[in-house]
């Protein structure tokens, strides 16, 4: 039976802390004591915050007991193996070994941080984690004013349900709503994108009670207005239908019917007009008063009422032109009152109805520098080019403002994002060697990560760019070894049978697991031993060579498993398999010889790699 695991948690803390300049935040601590092993363990929660992916960490943990008395120091804790982006949290499952048994409270205290890429920041003065991260709720603060956030939210396109938390602005860093740490030079939130000097303006309570009035006041001016268009409809419809009631009295009279349904016809009429029943009798025979009906809603401003009325009179007078008219002057009001998109879109609609074409372009415009004004530069510069304007003054400042945000993502090493925005530009400037530039640079940071998928696609991207084609047939073996594993995760797997066990020495299979994330998995199926698993680990193939890969004293080392020795296409001796692979017998180190593995290749060409 196995041993029941008892634990008892001696301290728990949940903060979140920083000091000036690190690459890492403190956001929770344990102690924990092991009765099985009788021994005390710490453990802690730490976020990177710095733009750099962490490889490793290391750290000093004071020992205290609960008077806070030091009783003892761990130095040079290793937190070790990791490809930690920013904004993620890492450490939480890493103990450490508390020699003192009473030790009580303990304090982490960083000493240095390693990059991907090799750089190393150290802790030189000492620095502890003092500086409180923890944000208070921005609704609290703004209470009654909060309302007036959300709408200045809504004016920029950001989600204010994420933007939750008081910000806080300070000389080497900003806290963002949605709590996110920003280093001092970046002017937008590195999470939610939200610009610095925008919040900081509409977090002042001052701005917003100033909004709030300017709202209420112009809510009030609208409601006037609307009380007092509704004073002057009710007038208008007083008087358009004492003209209807003579009009249709009128048409009575002359109607060619009036001997044949004597005076009936006249009283018919007149009740239905004063019960409402226009539209149900007399409106269907006497286009004349529909046609009045549908100028009534025209001017009334139900321009879609009017429209279909118009549409059911065809050809009667100047309907056929009205239904286009409506169109138009809806499409105006709308452009009137700033939605200059929904305007475009009704002038595209009529293109061919007098200007509607050119009004159309210039509302697309009038979108474009809206977009503009909100920093949404690429969504501007692909409307500017649809309606050939790209010799708009805004145009030109949003390619540039593009660069220049391409420029600082590449410094930031946010090496995709430069590239997306770069690749964008095309022929602004040297964007297409930037782009290419920084593309390499993701590819080689995601093969060093053994990320073989997403690595070997931009490498295919940037052929023919520096040693890219070089590159690519280094891992030509690699790419047929993986080509049918699947990016959900499932393996692609290949065999090799008359193999002996290593374990009892009996005839057996082998059964290699090759995924695309890089990692690898060797069994053996054996009749006396069932299925065993040998070795599992990470891995890369270069030049025919099979590697174990670790990281190991943040670096990641290699070991050589296997020499590749043929890749056969085509292969015919092996049912439902279309290649096989040579390799010396990276399992059974006494085997001497060779193995022959036999797997599936997802490719349009099996060119041989002998």
């Amino acid at each position: 039976m196995e041993k029941e695991e008892k634990k008892k948690l001696l301290e728990e803390k949940n903060i979140h802390l920083w000091f000036p300049g690190s690459p890492v935040s403190l956001c929770s601590m344990k102690l924990e004591l092991d009765m099985n092993v009788g021994a005390i363990f710490a453990y802690a929660k730490f976020m990177n915050v710095q733009p750099a992916i962490i490889k490793s960490m290391v750290c000093d943990i004071i020992c205290y007991d609960s008077l806070r008395n030091q009783v003892d120091v761990i130095h040079n804790c290793v937190y070790d193996g990791f490809d930690i982006e920013r904004n993620k949290e890492f450490g939480t499952k890493v103990p450490f070994k508390i020699k003192s048994q009473q030790t009580r409270n303990v304090e982490f205290v960083l000493k240095s941080v390693t990059t991907v890429s090799g750089q190393k920041w150290e802790n030189k003065d000492n620095k502890r984690f003092s500086t409180s991260l923890v944000q208070d709720s921005i609704f609290n603060v703004q209470a009654d004013l909060h309302r007036q956030f959300i709408e200045n939210c809504a004016k920029i396109n950001a989600d204010h349900t994420k933007l939750s938390m008081q910000p806080k602005f300070e000389k080497d860093y900003w806290l963002c709503a949605c709590g996110t740490l920003n280093w001092s030079n970046e002017e937008n939130c590195c999470v939610c994108g939200v610009p610095r000097e925008w919040l900081k303006e509409n977090v002042d309570k001052d701005v917003l009670q100033n909004q709030n009035d300017q709202h209420e006041l112009e809510v009030e001016q609208i409601r006037a207005r609307a009380a007092e268009q509704e004073r002057l409809d009710k007038e208008r419809q007083k008087e358009e239908f004492r003209k209807r009631k003579e009009m249709y009295q009128k048409q009575v009279k002359k109607s060619e019917h009036k001997k044949k349904y004597g005076k009936v016809l006249p009283v018919i009429l007149i009740l239905l007009v004063l019960g409402g029943g226009t539209y149900g009798g007399v409106v269907y025979g006497l286009p004349y008063v529909r046609y009045q009906m549908a100028m009534s809603e025209y001017e009334k401003g139900s321009y879609d009422s009017a429209k279909k009325e118009f549409e059911k009179l065809k050809d009667y007078l100047d309907s056929e032109d009205m239904v286009f008219k409506c169109t138009y002057t809806k499409a105006e009001d709308y452009a009137q009152s700033g939605n200059y998109k929904g305007a475009a879109e009704m002038f595209q609609s009529i293109s061919t109805y007098m200007d509607a074409d050119a009004r159309y372009r210039q509302n697309m415009v009038k979108y474009a520098d809206k977009l503009f004004d909100q920093a949404k530069y690429i969504d501007a510069i692909n409307i500017y080019e649809e309606v050939g304007e790209t010799g708009a003054p805004k145009y030109e400042l949003s390619r540039s403002n593009i660069y220049k945000s391409a420029e600082s993502d590449e410094k930031k090493q946010y090496f995709k994002s430069a590239y997306e925005k770069f690749y964008f530009l095309k022929d602004y400037k040297n964007s297409m060697d930037r782009a290419n530039q920084c593309l390499y640079t993701v590819a080689r940071l995601e093969y060093e990560k053994l990320d073989f998928k997403n690595a070997m696609e931009h490498y295919e991207q940037l052929r023919g760019y520096k040693d890219v084609d070089q590159i690519i047939a280094h891992y030509a073996t690699l790419k047929k070894m993986i080509s049918a594993a699947g990016s959900d995760g499932a393996p692609a797997v290949w065999n090799a049978e008359g193999v002996k066990c290593p374990k009892c020495g009996k005839d057996a299979e082998y059964v290699f697991e090759f995924r695309n994330n890089g990692t690898y998995k060797f069994g053996v199926k054996c009749q006396s031993e069932g299925n065993l698993v040998i070795r599992e680990g990470r891995f890369k193939i270069e030049n025919n060579v099979l590697y174990d890969a670790e990281y190991k004293d943040g670096q990641m080392k290699f070991k050589k498993l296997s020499d590749i020795k043929e890749v056969k296409d085509n292969v015919s001796d092996k049912e439902g398999k279309n290649i096989c692979v040579t390799m010396t017998d990276p399992i059974n180190a006494k085997n001497k010889g060779t193995i022959k593995l036999y797997g599936n290749v997802i490719s349009d060409q099996t060119v041989s790699l002998g």
